[in-house]
């Protein structure tokens, strides 16, 4: 397998919020204003290791793996609707000594971002959602439902679970190395000496909270949609509007990559977002 030239730096941190114990990654900038960056469904935090660390000579840039994902603890009955990832958010940030934070999320994580803020506008410095919708559509919750109901794979090796690591959607340019670095991090070994996924596979059944122009409108502090113009996840003028629907909105389009575009174009994804920071100093 390839490798990346020079392996991101990062240390581990604990924080508990609501009986879960969640791993987070600390890229560094202790005593920075922080960020907290949120990956998506069936992702983890070292989904961001390719973005966070450019951030880190002005910023204490942090990425949590949230309930279900990574290295997080699983809640003993289903608990993965956005009302409990949100809930988890708001422990963290009104318990920790950090100071108030730039929230970053992608996809799933962007929508827990928005409907963190239209509660929390002021607890946080700014958001940027990355390539999510206001809403859920009834297909996309049936297909993950749908999907959720399958047997994990299992694997012999790690070689061999990286070797088949896939996307979701499955649209890609991203280089080689960079898939399988993050693949590394996706699978543990089980009872039976074999690697599965660490999801926890009922993260799938979701109950997302829908949100509302009017629900937008709650989002006070300044905030970034971020659309990806291959990506049909978010549509260009449900982007404008969700935008325009929240005070402090703007929006950002960034070409030449699809939904994965931490992946497919980091160096978009940082001067991106550099240049939204920029304007709140």
């Amino acid at each position: 397998m390839s490798r990346l030239s020079r392996e991101p730096e990062f240390r581990e941190l604990k924080f508990h919020a609501n009986g879960l114990r969640l791993h987070c990654l600390d890229y560094g900038g202790e005593g920075k204003p922080p960020i907290i960056f949120l990956h998506g469904g069936s992702a983890h935090s070292h989904w961001w290791d390719f973005v966070a660390p450019a951030f880190t000579d002005r910023y204490h840039a942090l990425a949590l793996d949230q309930r279900g994902h990574g290295d997080s603890e699983w809640p003993p009955e289903w608990a993965y609707g956005t009302r409990h990832y949100v809930s988890d958010l708001e422990t963290i940030v009104s318990s920790w000594t950090f100071g108030k934070p730039i929230l970053v999320g992608h996809s799933m994580g962007a929508h827990n971002t928005l409907v963190f803020a239209t509660r929390n506008a002021d607890k946080v410095r700014a958001i940027a959602a990355i390539d999510t919708p206001p809403d859920y559509s009834e297909r996309a919750v049936e297909f993950l439902r749908h999907f959720s109901k399958r047997p994990p794979r299992r694997f012999e090796s790690l070689a061999e679970a990286i070797k088949s690591f896939r996307l979701l959607p499955r649209e890609t340019i991203a280089k080689q190395e960079i898939l399988d670095h993050v693949a590394r991090f996706t699978f543990k070994r089980d009872e039976y000496d074999q690697w599965i996924h660490k999801i926890d596979r009922r993260t799938m059944v979701r109950e997302p909270l829908d949100l509302t122009d009017e629900d937008l409108a709650h989002i006070t502090c300044p905030a970034l949609i971020v659309k990806v113009k291959n990506s049909p996840l978010l549509d260009i003028a449900i982007a404008r509007r969700m935008a325009k629907a929240m005070p402090q909105g703007a929006l950002a389009e960034i070409d030449h990559g699809h939904h994965h575009i931490m992946f497919d174009n980091p160096d978009a994804v940082i001067k991106t977002l550099h240049g939204f920071f920029d304007r709140l100093r």
